[in-house]
């Protein structure tokens, strides 16, 4: 409204809108003819300080505008702005027969009537001296009134205004073509002429044709116009699908599209988990059934859309947001954990199922085939659900990060954040790791910059630092990981300093990128004997293969190594001989060492010295500061390097020259005959006899009396198949002797203080466990599957 428009202008717009149709209203539901239900605000009782011009607060806490009042201030400006509008018709969709000079209603001289009928193709319609092309509508003046059909069917005796109702003020809960406004109809018709396209349409006006095409399919039984109906209902859903209400109507009536359609076989989607009703969809009960009729197993897209049909499973934001990752990968691990598919025991009843119309005019029951109904089983589905539950879990941080960047899907910086199942086929991952190969390839042994290891990864890097951050450098190695790769230096399995851009990595490859436990001792005490061995190798100004081969030969002769932990630790000597420390500054760090592992050091120093072979002065002179700062004596250092000199080959030290030998006279050899008494000998055999028995009776001790063995515990009885407790056991036995009712397996599982549905899932997970599915019935009795009982009886033990 005009805040300009006088009490007289007011008046007689009011007067004018009493004799043209029905007051204006704005309902505040999320129902059909009603705008999108909101929260109530909570009011504002400061008064009318705040709030927008034209609006104020009453008592009640509810914003006005004029004569209406509304919960939250949103719709109280919204319908304002509406006011504040020119009231001028809407694009001339709708084409004049006959032009009307002036823009108020038509005069109702003369009563335009049609016969009554069904419009299935685009037809030109006139309606109240305009004429539209429409299709899929009911059309014609009734001869009396049919509730079934005047929902939706467009009466071209009822008169239309051409200023319009864009906004659906003057709709009710229960539109219809015949109640409506003759505004609202206006817009109606132009909504029809348009193509039935317009986004922002009023949910009300597509409920009215919504109407006529659920009493066409059901009332009329229209077969041949199924087709064109179920097409029409989809087209309609992808434009007004987020009305929760024109979703949850149009979601049951295309369910019925099972029986009228092929059955094709085509993957779950997103909508399997929109389902806002408490029952299981019809077109899902009736493809599972048919599945359970023929003695077929649930693959894994049936078992998806089975437990996604559940009212009380939620997909939340991970599978919603990445659902086709999510079907990847319920798909592998399903496979892994039911390689033959989800037996499922056929149930005994059959489907019925009752159609409720949206219009509120009909109930229909709906002719079903002979087929089981799955939705009263539910044995399978806490199965299922456990694995559900963890594949959305596991897709979180790829979720996360596409929700931050939406470009990131199909990158590698997303591909690496998928599960372990989903990442060996993606492109980028195969890219990088050639890359990676690539870039070992070209740089050898010296190691991959920094920089040019972030830009292999995807992972950006600040133009111009020097410095890497510390997120980069995990998203690095994280990256890694991933692709199969390590790396070092790693500061999660141990010190290193600040990974400057130009720096130079040394990469390895190894499953997961080698983890390792780096305060283990063993651990720890092989990465120091590497930092020493390479500080020696160093200590003359290169490093040669054989030195590098000496570190690994110590390094595999240390029993507890394992093979991911010896990669790190080669890698880790490499990246050493490429960015070496401060030699001061690494052997102040020895003062730490345990005192017992100081030798060890020292002699794998040394054997890294001599493997190529000679020892260079400026190696002496550091292992002579090495064996200072360990506290070892200088003398062993040259018995070392003598030692040493044994096992690695010759060490040249001075040039030999021959030498004047003097032989020294060998001695004379006197042989020497000893003679044995025998008489002496026998004697002595005797006397020692003697004395050994005499002591053997002096020493004998006391033998114990055998111990009385302590009776076997009695067997349980009661625990008579292994897996199950004794209260679980007897139950079993219980059902093994015969059907009981409901009331009677309460009574019996009560008696042995267990909850009888709890009772039920322990016995059918330990029939899962041994037989692969389900091993009782719960129906009218509760029983164990008949072809089970040959299986289990063996299994008992006797009590």
């Amino acid at each position: 409204m005009h805040e300009t428009e006088g009490w007289l202008a007011r008046v007689a717009r009011r007067f004018g809108e009493m004799m043209g149709g029905a007051r204006e209203e704005v309902l505040d539901r999320g129902e059909p003819g009603a705008a999108a239900f909101e929260a109530p605000a909570v009011p504002d009782r400061s008064g009318s300080g705040g709030l927008p011009p034209g609006v104020r607060l009453d008592d009640n806490g509810r914003y006005v505008v004029g004569s209406y009042s509304f919960s939250t201030v949103e719709q109280a400006v919204s319908y304002a702005a509406r006011l504040a509008r020119p009231a001028s018709p809407p694009p001339p969709t709708i084409r004049p027969e006959q032009r009307v000079a002036s823009s108020r209603p038509p005069a109702r001289t003369a009563v335009q009537r049609e016969a009554p009928r069904w419009v299935g193709k685009p037809t030109l319609l006139t309606i109240g001296g305009n004429a539209i092309e429409a299709d899929l509508v009911y059309f014609g003046t009734p001869l009396r009134h049919e509730p079934r059909h005047d929902q939706s069917r467009i009466d071209p005796s009822l008169p239309v205004d051409p200023r319009g109702d864009p906004f659906g003020t003057t709709l009710n809960y229960w539109p219809s073509y015949a109640g409506m406004d003759p505004r609202a109809r206006w817009t109606y018709l132009d909504w029809l002429a348009g193509g039935r396209t317009g986004a922002s349409t009023p949910i009300g006006y597509v409920f009215v044709f919504f109407y006529g095409l659920e009493q066409r399919l059901l009332v009329d039984d229209a077969r041949d116009d199924a087709e064109a109906i179920f097409t029409e209902v989809r087209r309609l859903m992808a434009l007004y699908g987020d009305n929760y209400s024109f979703r949850s109507y149009a979601s049951r009536l295309l369910a019925l599209s099972c029986l009228y359609e092929a059955d094709v076989d085509t993957p779950p989607t997103l909508a399997c988990a929109q389902n806002y009703d408490v029952e299981m969809p019809l077109d899902l009960r009736v493809r599972l059934g048919r599945r359970l009729r023929d003695g077929r197993s649930f693959d894994a897209d049936d078992s998806l859309r089975w437990v996604l049909s559940l009212p009380d499973v939620f997909l939340r934001t991970p599978g919603q947001r990445c659902f086709d990752e999510l079907l990847s990968l319920w798909r592998v691990r399903f496979s892994s954990r039911h390689p033959d598919g989800l037996a499922v025991r056929r149930p005994k009843k059959v489907i019925h199922h009752v159609y409720r119309a949206a219009s509120g005019t009909f109930t229909c029951n709906v002719s079903v085939e002979e087929l089981p109904d799955i939705s009263g089983t539910t044995a399978p589905l806490p199965l299922l659900r456990a694995l559900l539950d963890p594949c959305m879990e596991d897709l979180s941080p790829y979720s996360r990060l596409l929700g931050r960047d939406p470009e990131a899907r199909n990158r590698l910086r997303g591909d690496l954040l998928l599960p372990v199942e989903l990442r060996a086929g993606r492109q980028s991952l195969v890219d990088c790791r050639a890359s990676l190969e690539s870039l070992m390839l070209a740089e050898g042994p010296a190691g991959v910059r920094a920089c040019e290891l972030a830009r292999a990864l995807d992972v950006d890097v600040e133009a111009g630092s020097e410095k890497l951050a510390a997120t980069t450098v995990r998203m690095m190695m994280s990256a890694l990981d991933a692709l199969d790769y390590g790396c070092e230096p790693d500061r999660r399995y141990g010190p290193a300093p600040t990974l400057r851009a130009d720096n130079r990595v040394s990469l390895f490859g190894f499953a997961a990128g080698a983890p390792v436990e780096h305060e283990r001792d063993s651990y720890a005490a092989a990465r120091g004997m590497v930092e020493v061995a390479m500080l020696a190798a160093m200590s003359d100004g290169e490093v040669v293969a054989a030195e590098v081969d000496a570190i690994d030969r110590r390094l595999r002769a240390i029993p507890d190594l394992s093979e991911g932990e010896t990669a790190r630790l080669m890698a880790y000597g490499r990246a050493l001989a490429a960015d070496p420390p401060k030699v001061r500054a690494a052997l102040k760090k020895l003062a730490d060492v345990p005192p017992a592992r100081r030798s060890a050091l020292a002699a794998s120093a040394v054997e890294a010295v001599l493997a190529d072979g000679r020892v260079h002065p400026d190696e002496v002179r550091f292992l002579e500061a090495l064996h200072a700062a360990l506290d070892v004596p200088a003398a062993a250092l040259y018995s070392a390097i003598h030692r040493g000199a044994d096992d690695v080959g010759p060490v040249t030290v001075v040039e030999g020259r021959p030498e004047d030998i003097v032989p020294i006279p060998a001695e004379a050899v006197t042989a020497k005959v000893v003679a044995i008494d025998a008489a002496r000998l026998e004697r002595i055999r005797g006397e020692t006899s003697k004395v050994s028995a005499l002591l053997a009776s002096i020493f004998v001790e006391d033998e114990p009396e055998p111990s009385t063995p302590a009776p076997a515990p009695k067997q349980d009885a009661t625990s008579a198949f292994e897996g199950l407790d004794g209260p679980h056991s007897k139950l079993l036995k219980r059902l093994l002797s015969g059907p009981l009712t409901r009331s009677e397996f309460e009574t019996a599982a009560a008696g042995m203080r267990l909850m009888p549905d709890g009772a039920i899932e322990t016995l059918n997970e330990w029939g899962f466990d041994h037989f692969g599915e389900a091993i009782v019935e719960d129906d009218e009795e509760t029983r164990i599957v008949p072809e089970m009982v040959g299986q289990i009886e063996p299994m008992g033990v006797a009590a």
